[in-house]
């Protein structure tokens, strides 16, 4: 089928055209109206071993110091199962109305706990970015509470960077609209050639022979 034939197939069946491409034109609007802009906020926890815990693992003073015990070998150990924790679920953190949090884990830099917060507002992205840190500091204490380690051989979570002022992140919303539309006029075209051609040949083979009988 080539191009001449598409736009015949088209003009037969404009009226596919009139229902189909309006419709993807009111939804384009529609996601583009409901695409509001929100703000991010970024912070990062490091965990370190408190200080009893680092003259307990201190080489130097040997069986004259307290003795290590705390199971977990490193920090990126607890920074990796911090990360998964806080991002698993919001661990009855109160967070503003449409508010979410994430926190993830970099193997390039393993004892940090990288934390962001996404909210309609500023102050709101401020606030669940805060609970975000205080979620990890909580998961980081009850992971190894768990384990019956004490506050002098425990790791801590001591800030990184930030938190940094939030970002406005505002939707593509002009593209956005372009591709539904660009969809939609796909659309249209496919189902008015394929009911075109089904039509022609449906109106082929119900037509007579009308040929001349030898």
């Amino acid at each position: 089928m080539d191009l001449t034939e598409v736009v015949a197939g088209c003009l037969r069946r404009w009226y596919v055209l009139l229902v189909v491409v309006p419709l993807f034109v009111l939804l384009a609007g529609h996601l583009a109206q409901g695409a509001q802009p929100s703000w991010t906020a970024t912070a990062t926890l490091v965990v370190v071993p408190s200080p009893g815990l680092a003259v307990a693992r201190d080489p130097a003073v040997g069986e004259d110091g307290p003795g290590d015990t705390n199971p977990f070998g490193s920090p990126a150990t607890l920074a990796l199962l911090v990360s998964r924790t806080v991002d698993v679920g919001d661990r009855g953190m109160d967070l503003p109305a449409g508010a979410t949090t994430s926190a993830s884990w970099d193997g390039l830099r393993p004892s940090l706990v990288l934390l962001s917060a996404t909210a309609a507002d500023p102050a709101g992205a401020r606030t669940a970015l805060a609970a975000a840190r205080d979620a990890a500091r909580a998961a980081l204490a009850d992971l190894q509470d768990r384990q019956g380690v004490g506050a002098d051989a425990a790791f801590l979570a001591v800030s990184g960077s930030g938190p940094d002022a939030p970002g406005l992140d505002r939707p593509a919303r002009t593209r956005m609209a372009v591709v539904v539309v660009a969809a939609g006029g796909l659309a249209a075209v496919t189902v008015a050639v394929a009911l075109d051609t089904a039509l022609l040949r449906r109106r082929s083979t119900s037509t007579p022979d009308r040929g001349v009988p030898q």
